[in-house]
């Protein structure tokens, strides 16, 4: 074995040791030895407390890990002889408890270099989705009792199985040579090649690494101080001397240990292979699927050149193709955090309604996708068959979004609106007490309603709209009932007022039957208002007079039709010399000449009270006594009463059809 190896299995143990350091939910007290023996490679882990490792959790872990660092790597140099003939590397892994005989699970897997198609890259977990999470279904080995009695354990000279659990194949400080078992430095690093590299890994352990679990060489003063506090039964010269012997070797071993030092560089033709084959794809008009996928392995081939260091001889062409990928990778990384923005946008948009806040949000991000698509350069190779169409159909988007925050914004103002009408309108139904006053609560209520329905499904304010508007409806059925009730008794009390008008209109001029018709009809109408309207209570006091009118008109009917059936006789007992007649009031009116009205009143005077004598004709006597009998003949015939008026127009005297005589009170009518 050459003291100068590149990658051997105590750095393999240090790297894992690290990376496993760095994974969540592994216990930080794990530590990691490795070993090649008959033909196979064997990892321990080692942990105070087993009880607290989460098994499957380690062992994906470290297979990840393993298989990371041989694709990056290849194997270390005690293994080069594994695999030779092309047949897969079996690798055990096992997990003890810290001074146990024993390992309480086993895992194992093999490992084919043939197979590997490139660098596994690894998240800062040191996890790849590809491999990790299929490894978490796999169940751990319980190792089994006859562990150590394996076929591939029998003797052969090399390290068993028991060997390296226990920890025999490490030298532990007990095991270190006192001051005086070294005469000198030389002589210290005499010996088979084997003591060597068992001295010099372990002296390699103990150099402290960076936060990357590279080594950080530091002073030789430092060293010395170190070590001295480590193993304080080593001389300092012996110690000072080994020192130096594992710097020079640890900083030679890990320049020699970086990717592509010695022989040839597979990281270039793969590199090269998926860069170029990423550019082309992007030139044929990629999908999204196609440009996330290229982003991805332009991505994978700058992390497969970065590693390669400048003491490379491929440095220079790694450079050049770094070049060439990295700014077509850092285009698609934007673009692919553009896509990554938008599926999140499109995402949230999914299942509406969403309040007017979640779509702002979503507006904002369809904003910054945007703006990440618009910094990708017009001249670059994807812009127009990629970028320039997705611009146009993120902006569409971003204008369908805004439309929905209108729509929003309308229909959640609409809905306040409808609210404060529909309250309104209930304090205008409470009050109400006139037709006009319940033609605004209707109005209001109706405003309410249709504001209620231009709120469109698809809205946050819809689903409160749907439990709002059938209560609405009800409530303007309702106010619009009453409305057409007070209408409709408005309308009756006009019509009724309107023939009542008339049928006076006719008593005046002595149409009794078109009077009697009239009264008739006001009085259908006025009792046509509903009950419970504010025209009611008016109504019922017109229905008081209304009624007594139509009484008085049907009486004055009866009346009339006696006066026609007599008018022949009162013309021919009243002459136009001295007497004119007519019906009037519902009594005949005979209105005398003068000096006939003094006569007639003189002779229907009781003598005892005349005052003085009334200068006439014979004639004019024959003539009053006359009439003063046909008046009583025809009065008792006919059932009139007729009344007695002077040329003045004083009232004389009544002829009373009750009595069969003249009265000469004034009837009250």
């Amino acid at each position: 074995m050459s003291l100068a190896s590149a990658f051997t299995l105590s750095r393999l143990s240090a790297d894992l040791t690290y990376d496993l350091s760095r994974a969540p939910e592994v216990p930080e007290e794990i530590s990691v030895q490795c070993a090649i023996s008959r033909g196979k490679m064997m990892v321990l882990l080692e942990s105070p407390r087993v009880d607290t490792v989460p098994e499957k959790y380690v062992f994906a872990q470290v297979e990840t890990l393993i298989r990371h660092r041989l694709e990056i790597d290849g194997l270390p140099v005690e293994a080069e002889h594994l695999g030779a003939n092309g047949e897969p590397i079996a690798i055990k892994v096992y997990l003890k408890q810290t001074m146990m005989p024993k390992p309480s699970a086993v895992h194992r897997f093999n490992w084919l270099l043939q197979d590997s198609s490139g660098p596994v890259v690894l998240d800062d977990a040191g996890l790849s989705d590809q491999l990790y999470e299929p490894l978490l279904t796999q169940q751990p080995e319980v190792a089994p009792e006859g562990l150590f009695g394996d076929s591939d354990d029998e003797a052969t000279g090399d390290l068993s199985e028991e060997e390296f659990l226990s920890g025999e194949n490490f030298l532990s400080q007990e095991e270190l040579p006192l001051d005086e078992d070294f005469q000198s430095v030389d002589e210290a690093t005499q010996g088979t090649q084997t003591d060597e590299l068992l001295d010099l890994d372990g002296l390699y352990e103990q150099a402290p690494v960076d936060e990357i679990g590279e080594p950080v060489f530091v002073e030789e003063d430092d060293w010395e101080e170190e070590v001295s506090e480590q193993r304080p039964r080593l001389s300092l010269g012996l110690v000072a001397a080994g020192v130096g012997v594992a710097a020079v070797f640890g900083a030679l071993g890990y320049g020699l240990s970086r990717p592509c030092v010695i022989g040839g560089c597979d990281r270039i033709q793969q590199a090269q292979s998926l860069g170029d084959a990423a550019l082309i794809s992007l030139r044929e008009e990629p999908t999204p699927q196609t440009v996330l996928a290229m982003s991805d392995q332009l991505n994978t081939a700058v992390k497969t050149l970065k590693p390669i260091p400048p003491w490379s001889r491929h440095h220079a062409q790694a450079q050049d193709l770094l070049a060439n990928y990295q700014g077509e990778a850092d285009l698609l990384n934007a673009v692919a955090a553009a896509q990554k923005n938008a599926l999140i946008a499109a995402n949230e948009s999914q299942n509406p309604p969403h309040p007017i806040a979640r779509w702002e949000g979503i507006a904002n991000r369809w904003r910054d996708t945007i703006g990440q698509l618009e910094e990708i350069p017009a001249g670059s190779p994807i812009h127009e068959a990629f970028v320039a169409p997705k611009l146009r159909e993120y902006r569409s988007n971003l204008a369908t979004i805004e439309g929905r925050i209108l729509a929003e914004q309308s229909a959640e103002e609409n809905l306040n609106q409808a609210q404060l009408t529909a309250a309104l309108a209930k304090d205008q139904a409470e009050i109400a007490n006139t037709l006009s006053a319940w033609k605004t609560a209707l109005t209001s209520w109706d405003k309410a309603v249709k504001q209620l329905k231009q709120i469109p499904n698809g809205t946050m304010p819809y689903g409160e709209t749907r439990k709002l508007l059938p209560k609405y409806e009800k409530d303007l059925a309702e106010v619009r009932t009453r409305y057409q009730q007070e209408q409709a008794a408005d309308q009756f009390y006009s019509e009724a007022v309107r023939y009542a008008a008339t049928a006076r209109q006719y008593e005046s001029d002595g149409q009794w039957t078109l009077a009697m018709l009239g009264w008739r009809d006001a009085i259908t109408q006025i009792k046509g208002v509903p009950s419970g309207t504010s025209r009611y209570a008016d109504s019922q006091n017109l229905l008081k007079t209304y009624e007594p009118a139509l009484n008085k008109a049907q009486e004055n009917l009866r009346l009339a039709i006696r006066f026609d059936k007599a008018k022949e006789n009162f013309g021919r007992i009243c002459k136009p010399t001295f007497c004119q007649f007519g019906l009037k009031g519902g009594s005949v009116q005979f209105k005398l000449a003068k000096n006939y009205d003094a006569l007639i009143d003189f002779s229907i005077t009781d003598p005892n009270n005349r005052s003085s004598s009334v200068p006439a004709s014979d004639q004019m006597i024959r003539e009053v006594n006359q009439l003063l009998q046909e008046v009583i003949n025809i009065g008792k015939r006919t059932q009139l009463p007729i009344e007695l008026y002077g040329s003045d127009g004083g009232f004389i005297a009544r002829f009373s059809p009750e009595l069969e005589g003249y009265v000469k009170t004034v009837v009250v009518k």
